[in-house]
């Protein structure tokens, strides 16, 4: 049975932010390594941000919940551990599919859960841009701001590093 990381711990709100902003396997097109390249964006930007937190709305943050809840940043996270309620149930709804003995999509489910639970439990990776991967957004959706460089677009997501 797939269970998550516990909601009021850093694993859990990253694993959370991850399930919810990558694609899952719902999705027509979908990859695997794709969907575990774009976790280890997300995770990346997550580390560097709070490395310098001031910038993303998030001065004095000292974790990664802190970061996930800075204003205007990640949608419906903002009052983590509560999140919006569309985005609890798409995340119950994943791990509701890895846990169904009936599903026939299961497998691909419990790989994607424990692709967003190892991201969170591995290191970051290291940074794949000339600076510092810092942002994403939903591809098609533009820039961020005026001095972020894009990078590159997987699984939906564009990143973008300063």
């Amino acid at each position: 049975m797939i269970v998550l990381p516990p909601k009021d711990s850093n694993a859990g709100c990253e694993v959370r932010l991850l399930l919810a902003e990558c694609r899952s396997p719902a999705y027509k097109v979908y990859s695997a390594a794709d969907a575990k390249l774009s976790m280890q964006y997300m995770d990346k930007v997550l580390f560097n941000r709070l490395e310098n937190p001031k910038p993303y709305g998030a001065a004095g943050a000292k974790s990664i919940a802190d970061i996930v809840r800075a204003p205007g940043q990640f949608a419906g996270f903002g009052a983590y551990p509560t999140i919006t309620d569309d985005l609890a149930l798409r995340i119950q709804s994943i791990v509701d599919i890895a846990n169904s003995r009936k599903d026939k999509r299961k497998q691909l489910y419990i790989d994607f859960i424990d692709a967003a639970i190892a991201v969170t439990s591995e290191s970051s990776i290291a940074d794949p841009t000339p600076g510092k991967l810092v942002s994403w957004r939903t591809e098609g959706s533009g820039p961020p701001g005026g001095s972020f460089k894009l990078f590159k677009s997987v699984m939906g997501n564009t990143y973008y590093y300063i």
